[in-house]
């Protein structure tokens, strides 16, 4: 699971007599180490040394030659399809070679390396691959993997556009290449945000004493979005509000504010909907699926002469979402 975010906003109440009640709402991002890819994807395009080129842009047992017993030779492929997502984070870059050595009576090895190009093969990676030496059959080597970035920190979607993207083969000896294939690691967007950062509840009136409870109607909205299913979970950091004043601490309990989802939208599936206490265990706001949700909260505060002293009462808590 990947290290919580913490995010920041808080809540202002102003009640007569000198209370105030302050409560801060924190939250927290946890997702697990997953990742999407693209599928295998053929070159459309090439440019170099090679012998027949284009019989390497598919997997179908035709092959590109490499002749060169002396010194190492290059061909370049490209016009790659890789559907990323926008805002995408890349997490790593694989180059897929389908090659042997073909006896063609030199007494040399064969070998092939791989480097990637970003910018239409202007700029090339500094970090490369190789096959080693080839063996007698057809064989698959995937360089790169998952998590390797070819000693770049960091790739973007437009980098990997047809046009831009490389792939630059180098060979050595007699080899036989069936397929020049490139597939890409990637996660997309997670995010929780809570509008508005700053909530002001009002001034207590007699009547809400009366009444026991201030209530404030889809006063926050929640919103978030998951490349995965998602729960969303609130609770309190303390169990009791934390009190300054003159008087001796009335231990108001965080149970007194109280938490429901007004309104949804997106790909909400599951939302309380009735007021709950707010206490020190999670409790599910809401769940729902992949893509973007949007949750209206209403707050309601319990009041009484017996908790709500003259002084300033302040309270955490914290909003966690959880993606599977």
């Amino acid at each position: 699971m990947g290290s919580p975010v913490p995010l920041r906003n808080w809540a202002a109440l102003v009640l007569p007599m000198g209370r105030k009640i302050l409560f801060w709402s924190f939250l927290i991002l946890t997702w697990p180490l997953w990742a999407q890819s693209t599928s295998w994807s053929n070159p459309q395009a090439d440019q170099g040394q090679f012998v027949f080129p284009q019989r390497a842009y598919y997997d179908d047992n035709q092959s590109a030659l490499v002749f060169s017993p002396d010194e190492p030779i290059f061909h370049d492929y490209w016009g790659y399809t890789l559907p990323i997502p926008p805002g995408a984070q890349i997490l790593g870059i694989e180059v897929r070679l389908d090659a042997w050595h073909w006896r063609f009576g030199w007494p040399v090895e064969s070998r092939l390396w791989v480097e990637l190009s970003w910018d239409g093969g202007q700029s090339w990676t500094s970090t490369g691959y190789g096959t080693g030496r080839l063996p007698l059959s057809e064989t698959t080597f995937v360089l790169g993997g998952p998590s390797d970035l070819w000693g770049r920190a960091s790739w973007s979607a437009e980098e990997l556009a047809p046009g831009n993207f490389r792939v630059r083969v180098r060979g050595i000896g007699s080899a036989r290449l069936d397929w020049v294939a490139t597939r890409v690691y990637y996660r997309t967007g997670f995010g929780l945000t809570v509008e508005p950062r700053t909530i002001n509840l009002g001034t207590l009136s007699l009547a809400d004493y009366d009444r026991g409870y201030l209530e404030a109607l889809a006063i926050q909205s929640v919103e978030l979005q998951s490349p995965a299913s998602w729960t969303l979970y609130i609770a309190a950091t303390d169990a009791h509000w934390n009190y300054t004043g003159d008087l001796p601490d009335p231990q108001k309990p965080c149970g007194h504010l109280l938490w429901r989802v007004e309104d949804t939208a997106g790909t909400v599936s599951v939302a309380e909907k009735s007021y709950v206490p707010l206490a020190v265990a999670n409790r599910m706001v809401a769940q729902g699926g992949a893509g973007v949700a949007k949750l209206s909260l209403s707050f309601r505060l319990l009041v009484d002469y017996d908790t709500t002293w003259p002084g300033i009462y302040s309270l955490h808590f914290l909003y966690t979402l959880v993606s599977s």
